[in-house]
């Protein structure tokens, strides 16, 4: 009977790749994995060294169940000789464990042994009946962890499997000295054929007899054991549902199977955090995509991008991923998250979203955690434990000015972003784009009766030109930022995409620095997309995050979605509305109060600001004029005893005749100034020596240490 059920799996875990081939290397990769995840070899496979290091220490595998199942796909593909040779083979449960306890509900029955190398923790401790504590404690986490899936979040419980020992509708689980770095893992057994239950695989799971060995758990092995009931429980609730969502390789499901079984295991137990341990592995590699799970086993990645069901809970109800699951199991056999995740994501939000915003959404929170968490705009919410992520990284650029400027991001590989994965792109130092495009001109030529023909110059130009020639002038013009994104190279030919790129665009203003401003865009059916920056002399910087997502299966590994341009450039209008006839002034100094210790703050700066005209253009320190506007401020105490007198101009909007000094919180000897409340003397002069006095004004300022 057991070998015609194993039979059974076999045959339906294969028939989804049953014209694949595998070499021998894959063979070999294969085999090893499933031989070290069981705990039959001590020896890591070469695929699990040196894959990713990013000094966070020798990280446990953390669940056994990927390698299992490749193992079991890849069955009847694998060369009989090479099993052989490699020693391995198929078993339906482990033997030689001689004892066994119930839990306290009678759901679990836990398989242990006291003597010889697998030999439970602690086995000498035990309690009046002579069961080891340890094993009682198992029982009882695996008690709580079916109460809070089953009872709680009312996930259908495994299928009965009726295998002995164990028996009746028990579920087996077996402690075993896996001697390696994996918790754990989950081993579907079996495949109930009758009506509706196609889909459902009877499983047990292997627990490691000795998690004080693992990393992290030396001193508190009862929590690897509640993380690793929790996950691979949730593994076997999976299989009882729709065990086919594991059954093709390099398929999106085999993710969503190890991301949604660490969130249960976050769920559950909410303070042990172990998932803490792989986020360096998402959210160092943005531009990998959530469904990545490479190197069959040994990619921590998927265990990292248990952030998308933290989100999709946080963000939709926890529920949603009970709906996603019951999803997978009524769209029948196969691999269907992608769909099932769509359908759910559209519901949970009233019909409103979908998986291509929802997607783009998430990796807007995946920018504001770590260090970014104090700068998120109004309106997200970010993750509730979003201050202990790491920060996502970008790429940043400097502002260049040739025209047009395309920044072609699948010319380094590296940050091509993948189908379902982001980029992140930082266009910093605008202010410094403001002073180099306030002195571009139209270069204009006429001919007799002619409308003139104009071009665009960047070479600061003679403005006595037009004086002392009749077919030729020149004139200052405004400038503006114009930003489009384009899905291809130029002059490729690219079908219409269904699914769209999302686009996050993230403005940092000179005026507030410490926000930014949200704007969001989502591009479906085109080839390219204009957005543009009317002013960009206001912003210091520009930050996209764009998102490549979509629940087609078809985009999966398609190079031609991936195929990205971004580009701007700086043109020019003839002037500037919103900056006529504006006053001279000396403006509110910034941040204030000044937080040295909450908030790091390090100086405050000042802003003065000098009239323009009817053409929206400074009257003072414009191009060609011999010198800037002289400004002075004098700090004082409270008492009226005077600190520092700041006479330079830290830097300058000339455009918009706006100019900055800032204090570093300093006397006149470079001490620091103790806490408390000064006074700042703002005057702005026409020219150094002072000239006539523009404008003048007086401020508090509060510094708190």
């Amino acid at each position: 009977m057991t070998s015609m059920v194993l039979l059974i799996l076999l045959t339906a875990v294969v028939s989804l790749s049953a014209d694949e081939s595998l070499s021998r290397d894959e063979q070999v990769e294969i085999i090893e994995n499933y031989l070290y995840a069981t705990g039959r070899t001590t020896d890591r496979p070469a695929t699990a060294l040196g894959e990713y290091d990013h000094g966070v220490g020798n990280l446990p595998v953390k669940c056994g169940t990927p390698a299992v199942l490749e193992f079991l796909a890849a069955y009847r593909k694998l060369d009989q000789g090479l099993l052989k040779s490699l020693g391995a083979e198929l078993y339906n449960r482990p033997t030689g464990l001689d004892q066994s306890h119930d839990s306290d509900s009678g759901l679990f029955r836990v398989h242990y042994t006291t003597s010889g190398l697998n030999a439970v923790y602690g086995s000498q401790s035990v309690n009046e009946n002579g069961v080891p504590n340890f094993v009682v404690k198992v029982a009882e986490i695996l008690d709580s962890v079916y109460a809070f899936i089953v009872d709680s979040l009312e996930y259908p419980p495994p299928p009965p499997d009726g295998y002995e020992p164990g028996g009746d509708e028990k579920y087996d689980v077996y402690l075993r000295n896996l001697f390696t770095q994996v918790y754990g893992y989950a081993y579907p057994d079996s495949l109930l054929r009758e009506g509706n239950d196609s889909l459902r695989s009877t499983s047990f799971i292997e627990l490691n007899s000795n998690p004080s060995q693992l990393f992290g758990y030396e001193n508190r092995p009862l929590d690897a054991v509640r993380v690793t009931c929790a996950h691979e429980f949730f593994h076997a609730v999976q299989f009882g549902m729709d065990a086919t969502e594991e059954r093709a390789r390099d398929l999106p499901s085999r993710a969503f199977m190890e991301m949604s079984a660490v969130w249960m295991e976050e769920m559950v137990f909410d303070n042990i955090n172990d998932y803490y341990y792989y986020l360096p592995y998402f959210f160092r590699f943005p531009q990998s995509s959530i469904m990545q799970f490479t190197s069959t086993h040994w990619d921590y990645h998927p265990y990292g991008s248990v952030v998308f069901p933290i989100y999709l809970a946080e963000r939709f109800g926890h529920d949603i991923i009970r709906d996603i699951w019951m999803r997978c199991r009524d769209l029948g056999f196969g691999p269907d998250f992608l769909e099932a995740a769509d359908q759910a994501i559209y519901s949970a939000s009233g019909q409103t979203e979908n998986w291509e915003t929802a997607f783009s959404e998430f990796a807007l929170w995946n920018y504001f955690t770590g260090e970014r968490t104090d700068s998120i705009p109004d309106g997200v919410t970010g993750y509730s434990e979003k201050e202990f992520y790491p920060a996502v990284p970008y790429e940043k650029i400097d502002v260049q000015f040739s025209y047009p400027v395309i920044v072609d991001i699948n010319d380094n590989i590296d940050n091509s972003p993948d189908h379902n994965g982001a980029y992140y792109l930082k266009l910093h130092d605008l202010e410094y784009a403001a002073e180099v495009t306030e002195i571009t001109y139209w270069v204009c030529t006429t001919g007799a009766g002619a409308f003139p023909n104009c071009t665009d110059s960047f070479q600061v130009a003679d403005t006595m030109n037009w004086l002392g020639f009749f077919d030729s002038f020149t004139y200052h013009v405004d400038s503006s930022f114009n930003i489009w994104l384009s899905l291809g190279k130029v002059g490729d030919v690219i079908p219409p995409l269904r699914a769209g790129w999302g686009a996050h665009i993230l403005y940092r203003t000179l005026d507030n620095p410490d926000s930014l401003i949200l704007d969001f865009y989502m591009f479906d059916d085109d080839y390219t997309s204009q957005l543009k920056l009317l002013d960009h002399r206001q912003y210091l910087s520009v930050t996209f995050i764009l998102t490549p997502a979509s629940p087609e299966r078809f985009y999966w590994n398609n190079p031609m979605y991936h195929t990205m341009k971004l580009g701007y450039k700086v043109g020019g209008s003839s002037f500037d509305s919103s900056m006529i006839n504006v006053p001279a002034a000396v403006l509110a100094p910034y941040p204030n109060p000044v937080r040295v210790g909450e908030a790091g703050h390090t100086h405050v700066r000042f802003k003065l600001r000098v009239p323009t005209d009817t053409s929206s253009f400074p009257t003072l320190g414009r191009p060609f004029t011999e010198e800037d506007p002289h400004l002075e401020i004098d700090i004082f105490t409270i008492a009226g005893e005077r600190v520092k007198t700041l006479d330079n101009i830290t830097w300058r909007v000339a455009r918009m005749g706006e100019y900055y000094t800032e204090w570093d919180l300093t006397n006149e000897s470079g001490a620091e100034v103790a806490a408390g409340v000064y006074i700042a003397h703002a005057r702005l002069y026409s020219k150094a020596r002072r000239g006539y006095l523009v404008a003048q004004d007086r401020a508090k300022v509060a510094v708190i240490r």
